[in-house]
C-alpha cells in the first residue's frame, strides 16, 4: 500500500528530437549571366582562332604566288617544260582536292550591311513553301561576321562559319519543321534575303510550270556567297 503523504511519480511527457535547420546546398550551375559570358568568351575565342587561320591560308596563297612568278621566270629562261608542268600540276591539284575535304576550312561571307536597303527578288515564299517545301533552307552557306557579333543565327562548330543545320533532315536549325518558317527572320543573313531560287536548278527544274526539282534525303550543296561586283545571276 502507497504512503498517502508521499506524492505520486509522474512520468515526464515525452520529447520531440530537434531537427536541424535544413542547409541550402551549393549550386551545381553557375548563374546565367556566368555562363552568358562564358559562351561569349568560348565563341571570341574561337573567331580569334579561325581569323588567325585564315590569315595563315592569306600567306600560303603569298607563297604560291611567288612560286608562280619563279616557275615563269624559269620557263621563260627554257629551264622548265611547261606542258610537263601542268600535267604534273593537275594531278597534284586532284590530289590536293581530295586531301582539302577531310581539312577544317574556314569560311566567311563578304562584309556587307544586311540591313541596307536593297532590291529584293519578287518571289512569293509563302505561297510556294507547300511546292518546294522551302529547300532552299537546306543550302550550306557561310555567315557574315555581322552575323556572328549578334549571337541569333546559329552556325556550325565543325565547318565554321557555315549556317547550322539540323542532321536529321538537312534543314536549317532556325527553319520550323511544321511550317518552314524562319524563326530568326528578322536577323536572316544577306544571303537569305537576296537569293533568288528562280534559275536554281537545285529548287526548280520550272519555276514558271511550278515543277520543282527532285529533292535529295541529304542534300551536300553549296550556296554561293556573290561578292561585290559579281554579274546577277
Amino acid at each position: 500500500m502507497s504512503d498517502p503523504a508521499k506524492p505520486a511519480a509522474t512520468t515526464p511527457p515525452p520529447t520531440t528530437p530537434t531537427t536541424p535547420p535544413p542547409t541550402t546546398p551549393p549550386p551545381t550551375t553557375p548563374p546565367v549571366e556566368a555562363r552568358s559570358a562564358a559562351l561569349a568568351d568560348m565563341e571570341d575565342g574561337l573567331r580569334f582562332g579561325h581569323i588567325m587561320a585564315m590569315e595563315a591560308r592569306l600567306d600560303v596563297a603569298d607563297v604560291s604566288a611567288r612560286v608562280l612568278a619563279l616557275t615563269e621566270e624559269l620557263a621563260g629562261r627554257g629551264l622548265v617544260n611547261l606542258r610537263k608542268l601542268s600535267e604534273r600540276m593537275d594531278r597534284l591539284r586532284d590530289e590536293e582536292r581530295k586531301r582539302d575535304q577531310d581539312r577544317a576550312m574556314v569560311h566567311i561571307a563578304p562584309h556587307t550591311d544586311k540591313y541596307a536597303p536593297r532590291e529584293m527578288p519578287s518571289i512569293d515564299c509563302a505561297a510556294l513553301i507547300p511546292i518546294c517545301h522551302g529547300r532552299c533552307c537546306r543550302l550550306s552557306f557561310p555567315l557574315s561576321f555581322q552575323d556572328l557579333d549578334e549571337r541569333v543565327v546559329q552556325w556550325d562548330y565543325r565547318r565554321p562559319y557555315h549556317i547550322r543545320q539540323r542532321p536529321q533532315d538537312g534543314y536549317c536549325v532556325h527553319s520550323q519543321p511544321e511550317t518552314r518558317g524562319c524563326t530568326v527572320y528578322a536577323q536572316r543573313p544577306t544571303i537569305c534575303r537576296t537569293y533568288d531560287c528562280r534559275r536554281d536548278k537545285r529548287i526548280w527544274l520550272d519555276f514558271e510550270q511550278r515543277i520543282p526539282a527532285p529533292e535529295e534525303p541529304q542534300p551536300l550543296v553549296q550556296l554561293k556567297i556573290p561578292s561585290p561586283g559579281d554579274p546577277p545571276r
